[in-house]
């Protein structure tokens, strides 16, 4: 134990001279390219944004942190929104929030035991100062680092947390709210909405799904999805359609990505003392709710946030909950699994161009992924 103690805590440069460390062309690799955002232009898209590949010198862990090589980067939504909105101070902004690779290097210390050199692991970057869109990213060893499978490619790992912790928070969140056999789901045919229709019948429930177009629910229908309510027809007929799903199948909760006049139309199908929960804003300000609901109905509206579902009880349930939450996504990585993503993949160079054209189809059946490999 002393001498795995006295190992873990040598400096990097110490580890990495080390004749049967694989992280010996790492150690010579002094800069690495990164995506980031230099301006936001108009600031009223992606497409008007500048995002430039940056030259800068690669980051040496200190001790408790390692340095990993990534692999791979998810484009999500949840990404790009800061990009073109933030104020303009805060520009260059880095890129990425989660990503995958191999560990290459660590800087010491006894945290670092968890992931030595060689370990596949996802990572979360959090603190504004790197970003997953990078070759390199040194990582607390603690709290941004997740050992992933070692039979699943490290490259099909790089989603692991955003979408699949997402699903597990709403079926949690629902189960802990009285809503045990069904929720209803807008933007269904997202990857968090094609998760939810294979982790739900894992947990005895029912994904009401809400689609805008018949190629969407074509789509969850070749995952086994039972209910389906298109939206492009006329509101009142699609309306008492998702309103009598809801009653059959006992569902008190509503998880909504859309906002705008969407939100509205849930709470009104929603029994008395329903609740709707906000996770997105894709249609923009919540609108169309009719008072009488609040007040008279007690229906509610709350805000589902990942980071606060993760947070929620303190350190001692946070532990537990990532914990059983990662074992089941870990679970479900592997092809066909319930947290797998199917990935188009593009190169940094060509990235800023990929994310508008994806932002502009209709195609919801494949995630960007960055490769760095």
């Amino acid at each position: 134990l002393l001498k795995a103690i006295v190992r873990y805590q040598e400096p990097a440069k110490n580890i990495l001279s080390r004749k049967e460390s694989p992280t010996m062309t790492a150690s010579k690799i002094t800069e690495m390219k990164r995506l980031v955002v230099t301006s936001a232009g108009k600031g009223t898209s992606v497409a008007d944004c500048t995002i430039e590949i940056e030259t800068v010198p690669t980051p040496t862990p200190k001790s408790g942190e390692v340095l990993v090589k990534v692999t791979a980067a998810p484009i999500n939504p949840s990404d790009y929104g800061s990009w073109y909105k933030s104020k303009a101070e805060s520009y260059p902004i880095v890129m990425g929030l989660e990503g995958c690779g191999v560990v290459v290097a660590t800087g010491g210390g006894l945290s670092t035991y968890r992931c030595p050199v060689g370990t596949k692991v996802g990572f979360v970057c959090s603190g504004g100062k790197q970003g997953s869109y990078s070759q390199y990213v040194t990582m607390n060893a603690i709290t941004d680092i997740f050992p992933m499978p070692d039979d699943v490619p490290i490259e099909d790992c790089c989603s692991f947390m955003v979408n699949p912790y997402t699903a597990v928070g709403i079926l949690d969140t629902a189960q802990k709210g009285g809503s045990t056999k069904a929720i209803v789901h807008t933007a269904a045919a997202s990857q968090v909405g094609q998760m939810l229709n294979k982790l739900a019948p894992m947990q005895d429930m029912e994904i009401i799904n809400v689609v805008r177009r018949e190629e969407q629910k074509k789509l969850l229908e070749e995952l086994g999805a039972k209910h389906i309510v298109v939206t492009s027809g006329e509101e009142d007929v699609w309306k008492k359609e998702l309103k009598a799903k809801v009653k059959e199948l006992g569902a008190t909760c509503a998880f909504d990505a859309v906002a705008g006049d969407m939100t509205g139309h849930l709470m009104d199908v929603m029994p008395a003392k329903g609740t709707v929960y906000l996770y997105g804003g894709l249609a923009g300000n919540v609108g169309n709710i009719n008072p009488s609901d609040l007040i008279y109905r007690k229906k509610q509206l709350k805000s589902f946030y990942l980071t606060s579902w993760i947070k929620n009880g303190g350190s001692y349930q946070m532990i537990k909950r990532m914990y059983s939450a990662g074992s089941l996504v870990n679970s479900g990585l592997g092809q066909g699994g319930w947290s797998c993503s199917q990935f188009e993949d593009v190169r940094m160079e060509k990235a800023h161009q990929a994310i508008v054209d994806a932002l502009g189809s209709s195609i919801t059946g494949k995630k960007l992924r960055i490769r760095f490999d």
